[in-house]
């Protein structure tokens, strides 16, 4: 009995033991879900505004309860900022800035969301603060922190020497003035969980389109002007325009047209562009205007270099070439190699229509009234001249009728990713065309020119056409140094990569504008991205096509252009040094004449 007794004792004992240790390891283990659950989901250190009172972080509650965060708090290890009581819902976001009336005349978009502040203002709940917190613009830490002081979320970037468990990678590049850290849609505490957005821009995720419809592939000089003359004169309803530079004064009077048909116009372009904005293109946007176009010059700290128009929300046109004379040429026997590819589908549209008023509406509304558009025009019509060359006009527009996948592009959201992705996915052969790019990002590898290398070491022929004229030759890291470069790794490892200087001469192209690629003879990517390291910060717009007769169309461009005698980068490295060579020749002879003379004379 006694023993029966003792063994019920320990059987009680052990239960209630089992049933502690299990609701002790629940309660810890729904603890430890709320302490990773919280995301640090934008940062904004390097503010627009005077004293950067603005700057801010948000922090976003993905889970599907809530979580009571008093107590909590956010560090860059040299002050903390701490959460007072408050219950963040579930899909909850909070701000946390310096002031909040600055912020908030600044994020009109927010004004719905809880916001904190750690500054001077009061006008909201302000955070108990320890020791000075700031975003440095050079760099920082973001480290968010449960109420027992264990690391949630941590994000680096710039001049960062954080080494601790919680981020897994390089820091993220210092921000540019206005830009700001966006999260995507996923946590793996490396740099490609992140992007770095102009300041009220959004993040446009890439969508694989199929549809069946029509498309119609053209190039540059060959028939670009007449494709988008068409395009615009069919328009019934509206039209929309983002371009980094418009200069030419037919397509000007295409646009005018549609006005007076009664289309809506919205035109955006670039606010600062290489050189400045040109007279032709003030008094362009000036007629349109007047006419009762609605006109926008961007103002992003990074570049808007898209190149793309949305047709009565069904028609997308994207193109690598402004509308210049050298873009898109009245007369075809004059300006750059540029493809472009209009897509006649809603979805795709829609895509980019979206886009488009992202960008539109951050924009600076143009008036013949601002300030700073030297609108003092001394003729009311620009020149109309039409230049012409030497270039034999080679391709008409090809239009197809079927099914096809699509992937728009676009910088900075995700067009680095597409392409190298793409690049990655070759099996048989790589052809690239590109206006722009360098061996080298700064201090790092150029990453789209190392996916080339290793597509070749996988096998696949590879080769790469880049422009001859609007290269520095003094610059060290340019167009001639990453064909050298490619060119020295085939040489060495035996690899069936060759890449050239475009012969324009003999093509009798003004320049290679392109930044065209095409992968195994199926996809095709056009897009108004250049190769080096600002392009992906910039607003960039493209589509990826898979669709092999399309791609073959521009193969044969691509072809064409390839086959005509071309300057390799060690060719003319070699031309240049004999021209050297025969120089310094020439003046030693003439210094040895002189001194010979002299010498008679004594």
């Amino acid at each position: 009995m006694r023993e029966k007794r003792a063994f019920e004792c320990f059987m009680t004992i052990f239960i209630l033991a089992s049933l502690l240790t299990i609701t002790h390891g629940v309660f810890a283990y729904s603890d430890n879900i709320a302490s990773s659950s919280l995301l640090i989901t934008e940062i904004y250190p390097n503010t627009a505004t005077k004293n950067e009172l603005d700057e801010y972080v948000v922090i976003t509650n993905p889970c599907t309860r809530s979580v009571n965060i008093e107590g909590w708090s956010i560090t860059d290890n040299e002050g903390k900022i701490i959460f007072p009581p408050f219950s963040l819902a579930p899909g909850g976001t909070i701000y946390v800035t310096r002031n909040a009336s600055v912020f908030v005349g600044q994020m009109s978009n927010v004004k719905n969301f809880p916001v904190f502040e750690y500054g001077s203002d009061s006008e909201v709940s302000q955070i108990q603060t320890e020791g000075r917190f700031a975003l440095r613009n050079r760099g920082d830490e973001v480290i968010l922190q449960d109420k027992r002081g264990r690391e949630v979320d941590v994000v680096i970037y710039g001049d960062s020497s954080y080494k601790g468990a919680g981020w897994r990678d390089e820091p993220l590049r210092k921000p540019g003035e206005g830009m700001i850290y966006k999260r995507k849609d996923r946590d793996t505490n490396q740099c490609k969980d992140w992007l770095l957005l102009p300041f009220g821009a959004s993040y446009h995720v890439p969508e694989r389109i199929s549809f069946y419809g029509f498309a119609t592939a053209f190039v540059s000089p060959d028939c670009s002007f007449s494709v988008l003359q068409r395009e615009i004169d069919n328009a019934s309803s509206s039209l929309y325009v983002n371009l980094y530079q418009f200069e030419n004064p037919y397509l000007m009077d295409v646009v005018l047209d549609a006005l007076n048909r009664g289309v809506n116009v919205s035109l955006l372009l670039e606010g600062n562009p290489v050189g400045g904005i040109k007279d032709e293109e003030l008094f362009i946007a000036k007629q349109i205007k007047e006419r009762g176009g609605a006109v926008r010059f961007s103002e992003d700290t990074f570049i808007n270099h898209a190149k793309y128009t949305v047709i009565d929300n069904e028609t997308a046109i994207v193109m690598t070439e402004n509308w210049k004379n050298t873009g898109i040429p009245c007369d075809n026997s004059f300006g750059n190699r540029g493809w472009g590819i209009v897509i006649k589908n809603e979805r795709v549209a829609e895509y980019f229509k979206e886009v488009f008023f992202d960008d539109f509406y951050r924009g600076k509304e143009f008036s013949t009234d601002i300030k700073g558009f030297n609108l003092n025009l001394k003729t009311k019509v620009k020149t109309m001249e039409i230049p012409e060359g030497s270039y034999a006009p080679v391709f008409e527009p090809l239009t197809l009728y079927c099914n096809f996948t699509l992937t728009p592009v676009l910088a900075p959201d995700a067009a680095m990713t597409s392409i190298l992705d793409m690049i990655n996915s070759a099996e048989e052969s790589v052809f690239v065309q590109q206006f722009s790019t360098g061996r080298f990002w700064g201090d790092e590898a150029n990453p789209f020119i190392a996916a080339l290398i290793e597509a070749a070491r996988r096998g696949c022929e590879v080769k790469v056409l880049l422009d001859s004229r609007d290269y520095n030759l003094n610059n060290w890291n340019d167009n001639d140094e990453a064909i050298a470069w490619m060119n020295e790794v085939a040489s060495r490892e035996n690899l069936e990569l060759e890449a050239k200087l475009a012969d324009l001469d003999s093509l009798g192209l003004a320049k290679i504008h392109n930044k065209g690629l095409i992968v195994d003879g199926e996809k095709v990517l056009i897009t108004s991205l250049n190769w080096n390291a600002n392009s992906i910060y910039n607003r960039e717009a493209g589509i990826i096509l898979e669709h092999e007769g399309i791609a073959s169309f521009y193969k044969h461009v691509f072809l064409h252009d390839w086959n005509v005698p071309v300057k390799g980068g060690s060719e003319e490295g070699a031309q240049k040094m004999r021209i050297v060579w025969v120089a310094l020749t020439l003046i030693i002879s003439f210094a040895i004449f002189w001194v010979v003379k002299w010498y008679k004379r004594v």
